[in-house]
């Protein structure tokens, strides 16, 4: 008896592997194949049962290929959505909840933008791609070139739970976010400049840290 069982099992086990193996290498490896398989599944039972229950060959056709289209189009309905969110999951714009949903009201030249800007930022507010790149102009101490941590305190206070404590794959959407989004009076964003600014950024004293985030906060939350 315990052979027997242990040759039935074996033989179900081998059966069960084949069986996993034909379905995920010849119907769910895409999209196509998956819906081919369901439409093909569909219209073979559908004739099935509409000539057993004795229909004419006519309607059991014309119902069959109704339903089947109908089928179908549920499908490529139900796939289009489900891409769609995928590519929304995807979309650096979609990577963050922001606390406002535009700026308007706000003098946009005390923190940074250009006036004319104020439609792309309100996009980017809403995850939604800006029409081109949105230069930011505050200088930093030197006084030639834009100050990156100023354009990270705004993100901290305008980004849903702040970026400070961000780490490694957040971190890294935040980077993509700001290179694809902003330039920095006129230049782009560099990414070796960027992560030394974060790093400084985020190693403020809690007393560093707040004092200069309150100029920005008084503009933006007033």
């Amino acid at each position: 008896m315990e052979t027997i069982i242990q040759k039935t099992g074996q033989l179900i086990f081998y059966f069960n592997q084949r069986g996993r193996r034909l379905l995920y290498k010849r119907i769910f490896r895409s999209h196509t194949s998956m819906v081919v398989s369901i439409i093909l599944f569909s219209l073979i039972v559908l004739l099935m049962v509409f000539l057993i229950f004795g229909f004419p060959i006519v309607k059991t056709l014309t119902y069959t290929f109704t339903i089947v289209f109908c089928l179908f189009l549920v499908l490529l309905l139900i796939g289009s959505i489900h891409e769609a969110k995928r590519l929304e999951r995807t979309s650096l714009h979609s990577n963050f909840q922001f606390n406002r949903s535009n700026l308007n009201g706000i003098p946009l030249s005390n923190i940074g933008f250009s006036e004319s800007e104020m439609e792309n930022i309100n996009l980017v507010l809403n995850n939604l791609r800006p029409n081109n790149k949105i230069d930011f102009c505050l200088v930093s101490d030197n006084r030639t070139a834009a100050d990156y941590k100023k354009l990270l305190r705004i993100l901290h206070l305008l980004i849903n739970g702040g970026i400070r404590h961000f780490k490694k794959e957040r971190k890294e959407q935040l980077f993509k976010f700001i290179e694809s989004t902003f330039t920095l009076n006129g230049s782009e964003v560099k990414r070796t400049s960027l992560n030394s600014r974060f790093s400084e950024f985020v190693n403020e004293s809690e007393t560093e840290f707040s004092e200069n985030l309150q100029a920005f906060q008084k503009i933006l939350f007033r």
